[in-house]
């Protein structure tokens, strides 16, 4: 009796449990799909695309639009096509040679009047031997390089020396000077620059060289050739002086 009565409170509980589960199954459920439908547009209007009859707005959305440019586009820039040369002809053989003028019979001096000759001959008939015995053709040319020329010699002088105002720039000398001036030597050489500074007294101190004549014995002559033999001191006021001397 004991286990009759023990299944039959299992039995029992169980038929509850299936009971209370079927009644909250009865409280849930699920909602049905629902699917959006587009609005159906009034009677009577129809949407139109604005960009097809403004053409300012169709160019402004070209402009700003973002497809890139390096794809094949209808904006894109692109070459002629060039067709490709025969068998046998250059690439310079394309194009057609296109004359403004014939190769021959160029009449230029058709339309020139009768007054406009060459040597006594109309431009039209002229030849380029009339341009050579042209009047006054042959006048410029005469003895040209055979012309005989007496070349007058410059005297013998040692150098020029040539002295300039280092405030104002005014040449305050300028003398040839002698043939013993010249310097002992054979070697080509540049006009050397000298500074002076002279005072009441004389100069100031030996000469400053400022240029080189690229002879070292030639510098150290006119140096002391200037300030001994010359005495130009004696020769100038006080002040800057730029000296220069020349062959």
């Amino acid at each position: 009796m004991n286990a009759m009565g023990g299944r039959t409170r299992w039995l029992a509980a169980a038929a509850g449990a299936v009971g209370v589960v079927s009644l909250l199954l009865l409280l849930f459920r699920v909602p049905p799909p629902t699917t959006l439908q587009p609005p159906e547009p009034a009677a009577g209007l129809a949407v139109a695309d604005v960009r097809d009859s403004n053409a300012a707005l169709r160019e402004a959305t070209r402009i700003h639009d973002l497809a890139p440019l390096f794809l094949p586009t209808e904006l894109n820039a692109k070459l002629k096509d060039v067709p490709r040369p025969e068998p046998g002809r250059g690439v310079f053989d394309v194009e057609p040679t296109r004359l403004s003028f014939p190769e021959s019979g160029l009449r230029l001096g058709a339309a020139l009047p009768a007054v406009v000759a060459l040597n006594g001959t109309p431009m039209g008939t002229a030849t380029p031997l009339d341009a050579l015995l042209a009047d006054g053709a042959d006048s410029s040319l005469a003895g040209f390089g055979r012309e005989k020329r007496e070349v007058v010699p410059l005297p013998p002088r040692g150098g020029f020396l040539e002295v300039v105002a280092a405030g104002n720039g005014e040449r305050v000398l300028a003398e040839v000077l002698p043939v013993e001036a010249a310097p002992a030597t054979q070697k080509l050489w540049q006009p050397p620059q000298f500074l002076a500074l002279v005072d009441p007294a004389g100069l100031v101190g030996p000469l400053r060289l400022t240029e080189g004549s690229r002879v070292e014995e030639v510098d150290r002559h006119f140096q002391d050739y200037l300030m001994h033999t010359y005495r130009l001191g004696e020769r100038l006021g006080p002040g800057f002086y730029r000296i220069t001397i020349g062959p």
